[in-house]
């Protein structure tokens, strides 16, 4: 034998022997931490299905996964959606939502992922890495839907922390350029909000200031179906309550076509249609202007716009 391969053979035994491993060949992996602090959160998610803003057992679960400018925008959300409650012409409706909504996952089924996976990361814009995370919902014998968030890790003092979380648009679009930008949760937690305070029913005083206000809203968001997470927020303060009470009726005539169409391959009536826009490619408007006023006998105003 030789004596580079005597020792060699000598260093693997000395390593064995103080129960440590052999040198390994292979680069250290230094997205290993950030990959692990996303799997831990989504261990707890898949565990916990924890719906609108977590509290109790949840948020101590999912708190040491989190950066303290998360936990503190999380904390201005509990507050303000206090307030939101106390204004709210519609509470139920407004529950039905909160309890629809998960944080890290997403709003519906969505909320309730039965499993998960990582598929890759990228290094983010400001330092940070992102993780992409592919998350699915199965009720056997239906067939698996799947979907995307993204976790945005950095690093906070001594370990790695999750900021934010993308909520991932894979929609193919025929131009690109007129895909909607991903979602956030961090837009989610202050959507309506000053900090602590609810400000969402801060409304312009006049019919077609109103109007303008609330079409801005919708061209930016582009809401499918009934508006929810920061889309629900933002729009239904400009909404009467005979208007809620009413989209609260379809809310429950939607949750009632999904219980006699359990199959995910059926898609919904109501699922492309904008309510506030139309059907189809009216669905998704990228401008408008108001064009004239016109006021009701009941008293009302009413804004045409395009």
């Amino acid at each position: 034998m030789s004596l580079l391969r005597c020792i060699a053979v000598l260093e693997f035994a000395t390593a064995i022997a103080l129960g440590q491993s052999a040198p390994s060949s292979k680069p250290p992996d230094l997205t290993g931490q950030p990959v692990a602090v996303v799997r831990n959160l989504y261990n707890e998610v898949v565990a916990r299905h924890a719906a609108g803003i977590p509290d109790g057992t949840d948020m101590q679960a999912f708190a040491p996964y989190l950066s303290k400018a998360l936990l503190h925008r999380i904390d201005l959300a509990k507050a303000c959606s206090v307030e939101w409650d106390q204004q709210n012409p519609e509470p139920d409706l407004g529950a039905q939502f909160v309890s629809s909504y998960g944080l890290f996952s997403g709003e519906g089924a969505e909320a309730e992922p039965r499993s998960f996976q990582i598929e890759k990361t990228e290094p983010g814009k400001d330092g940070s890495l992102i993780v992409f995370v592919g998350l699915t919902w199965q009720k056997p014998p239906e067939r698996p839907w799947t979907w995307r968030v993204a976790a945005v890790v950095l690093r906070e003092k001594d370990r790695y922390v999750i900021d934010d979380v993308i909520y991932v648009n894979d929609s193919i679009y025929d131009k690109p350029e007129e895909k909607p930008a991903d979602k956030l949760l961090s837009e989610y937690l202050s959507a309506g909000c000053n900090g602590p305070h609810w400000i969402g029913y801060s409304l312009p005083n006049q019919p077609e200031t109103l109007a303008r206000s609330f079409y801005q809203q919708v061209v930016a968001r582009q809401p499918l179906g009934v508006p929810s997470g920061a889309d629900w927020r933002a729009l239904t303060p400009y909404l009467s309550k005979a208007l809620l009470h009413k989209i609260s009726v379809n809310l429950a005539c939607q949750e009632d076509w999904d219980r006699q169409n359990p199959s995910p391959d059926l898609k919904p009536p109501f699922l492309e249609d904008g309510l506030f826009t139309g059907g189809n490619e009216r669905a998704e408007p990228r401008a408008f202007h108001i064009e004239r006023a016109e006021s009701a006998k009941d008293g009302s105003f009413r804004r045409l716009s395009t």
